[in-house]
């Protein structure tokens, strides 16, 4: 029986969020007879990326490609996993999105000389929904450039070696859709021909929104389901040590506080010294008895009062993300808006 239950420690990649919800959604295509289909089904649990449903009364195996409806959303899925007889998932599929209406998952190159600038925005655009390339070095950006069809070129500038405004003026030549975004720590640096090529630019040291604000301009939001609901994620209160790990300016800072509750997309922290900033990329440490060993999650500061804070996941590994499901499957739901 559950019951209400504070988890007080003294003990830190799935990657993506799910949410538990029901929903109606009709699906067609092939099963795997060859007959052509079309269903009413429920979601069982959402995600941007894709949805788990029940209530297929066809056998369609790993790999077809479904369509699903629901309202005025309409997408291209792949089913990935059919819940075996017998287990806890027979009658479900989990389908992964391929594609929305007419347009797939927007392409990125992030041209960077620095290997954790490559590594920190990459995760950060991945969880909006982007195909992420990355290129050290103008070269690879170029034989990239030359494979691959790509909405935005994100460009480091200043690079050594490199002069901005013939790159940007090649990367036009060879992919004259494509929109170009200089990303600097010193736009003061930038010449001034180069800012006119590009289409937009964002200094390294802004907030993250305001870099996926200028992306979601070029180019639109990536390709993520939209479903009829904002925030619906069950939080519980679990509290235990946790330390923030940020990186400002090339230096590492550690800051340390204690959760307040948990979820499977985030949690709300509060610190007991120093600060953070909302829009920062952090790494985030903590322990949960139902972990062998600590946790240590990409995140995001959504937001910020006083010494409190907003976390939000943005990559987590699977055995960690089992983690933090299995303990929250023994608490009861926080009753506080969502």
């Amino acid at each position: 029986m559950r019951g209400r239950h504070t988890i007080s420690l003294t003990m830190a990649h799935r990657n993506e969020e799910r949410t538990a919800l029901r929903l109606t959604a009709l699906v067609w295509g092939m099963d795997g007879g060859g007959r052509v289909f079309m269903e009413q089904v429920q979601t069982v649990d959402i995600s941007p990326m894709g949805a788990r449903l029940k209530g297929l009364n066809r056998e369609v195996p790993v790999g077809t490609i479904l369509g699903l409806q629901n309202g005025d959303n309409q997408g291209r899925f792949e089913v990935i996993w059919v819940g075996e007889p017998g287990s806890d998932r027979e009658g479900q599929i989990g389908l992964r999105c391929v594609q929305i209406g007419n347009q797939s998952r927007k392409s990125i190159l992030y041209v960077d000389d620095q290997d954790f600038e490559l590594e920190r925005r990459r995760s950060l655009l991945d969880a909006f929904g982007y195909t992420v390339h990355t290129a050290s070095s103008a070269t690879e950006a170029f034989e990239l450039l030359n494979a691959k069809p790509m909405h935005l070129v994100m460009v480091d500038a200043p690079m050594p070696d490199v002069n901005e405004v013939t790159f940007i003026d090649q990367i036009k030549r060879t992919q004259p859709s494509a929109k170009v975004l200089i990303l600097s720590a010193f736009l003061s640096r930038v010449p001034e021909r180069a800012m006119e090529l590009a289409d937009n630019f964002v200094h390294k040291g802004d907030n993250q929104n305001k870099l996926i604000a200028a992306v979601e301009q070029l180019i639109g939001p990536g390709n993520t389901l939209k479903w009829p609901i904002t925030r619906c994620i069950q939080r519980y209160e679990v509290i235990v040590p946790v330390a923030v790990k940020v990186l400002r300016r090339g230096v590492s800072t550690v800051v340390t506080g204690n959760s307040t509750d948990l979820s499977e997309a985030g949690l709300r922290i509060t610190l007991i010294d120093g600060e953070l900033i909302a829009g920062e990329i952090v790494t985030i440490e903590f322990a949960l008895p139902t972990s062998p060993e600590k946790l240590r999650i990409y995140a995001m500061v959504r937001h910020r009062k006083e010494n409190h804070y907003g976390i939000q996941f943005v990559e987590v590994a699977p055995e960690h993300r089992q983690a933090i499901r299995d303990l929250c499957d023994v608490l009861v739901p926080m009753n506080v808006p969502q």
